[in-house]
């Protein structure tokens, strides 16, 4: 199957420094190729406005960093702005009640994988502060995150059962659960001591750089990411393994607390607050099935603030 990667206007100026800047557009970009080539976050977070960014762009950024490392061939440079690549940067600022900017460009990921069998781009705008530049990330203006943060628990978890929750037996979304579903604990009972444990560990497994603790840590999916083998068998190195880790900790969970939930049958529906992997505030709903004796988490619901 072709990979495909989207262009991510997301990644858009609110506020930058000089640390780690380039002294060009073209140093940039060649700044950053060699932190691609080398899997080396370090270099590459120092290119990027990342302090304080939202989950999801901090592992756009880092997930493209893993893959350059260890499934791509990534090609950088630097291009000019163009009128549709502004309007996406417009958009998605008003979007999210934040201040639009004129980049003024953008570095272009070209990457290619390795078995021929696809590619794609990834373009970043940049922007100058002070003699440097940096790649710019976008930041949710006060609007936005003053609404993210009145909805409260109750308010997401009742979207959560009026849009409907799949049921395997019927192929169809269930929206009875607000009455058929029984009611849990605070704690969320068994479901909410499950998903508690599963992410303490995961938290465990990434500050201790360990994807042998991750791929055991959080159910079928852990297993599938943090894999010591390929699909088709082969081992997969262990720095490698770790580089993942790195990339997918940007939005994990920490300091879980469950305040309660719903279960049915096999399936539970559990209110939670946190912060993710970006140090905000993130709560809302998780959805968990049990297979067998595990908790596997099926979907969440969720939104996130500074504090």
């Amino acid at each position: 199957m072709p990979l495909i990667r989207k262009v991510l206007p997301l990644l858009a100026l609110l506020s930058i420094s000089a640390c780690g800047a380039a002294s060009s557009p073209d140093g940039l970009a060649k700044a950053l190729q060699k932190a691609l080539d080398a899997g080396d976050f370090d270099a590459a977070r120092s290119l990027a406005d990342l302090d304080g960014a939202p989950a999801e762009a901090r592992f756009a950024y880092f997930d493209t960093i893993y893959g350059c490392a260890a499934d791509m061939q990534c090609k950088v440079k630097a291009a000019p702005l163009d009128d549709d690549f502004r309007k996406g940067l417009a958009d998605d600022a008003k979007a999210v009640d934040a201040t639009p900017i004129a980049a003024e460009g953008v570095i272009v990921v070209t990457e290619t994988s390795r078995d021929g069998s696809g590619s794609g781009e990834l373009k970043m705008p940049y922007a100058k502060t002070g003699s440097g530049y940096r790649i710019a990330v976008m930041r949710p203006g006060a609007g936005a995150l003053a609404k993210a943060r009145a909805r409260s628990n109750d308010d997401i978890l009742k979207e959560l059962f009026a849009a409907g929750i799949y049921d395997p037996a019927t192929g169809a979304r269930r929206t009875d659960w607000a009455t058929a579903a029984t009611a849990l604990p605070a704690d969320g009972g068994e479901p909410g001591r499950a998903f508690v444990a599963s992410t303490k560990a995961m938290a465990a497994a990434v500050d201790a750089k360990d994807p042998d603790a991750a791929m055991r840590a959080g159910g079928r999916w852990s297993q599938i990411v943090f894999s010591d083998k390929s699909y088709d068998g082969k081992p997969i190195a262990k720095e490698q393994r770790q580089k993942k880790l790195v990339a997918q900790s940007q939005r994990m969970l920490r300091d879980v607390k469950v305040t309660g939930g719903y279960r049915l049958g096999d399936d539970a529906a559990l209110v939670f607050e946190a912060r993710n992997g970006s140090g905000w505030v993130e709560r809302g709903a998780v959805l968990l099935t049990k297979s067998g004796d595990e908790w596997d988490v099926s979907g969440k619901q969720t939104v996130a603030y500074t504090q």
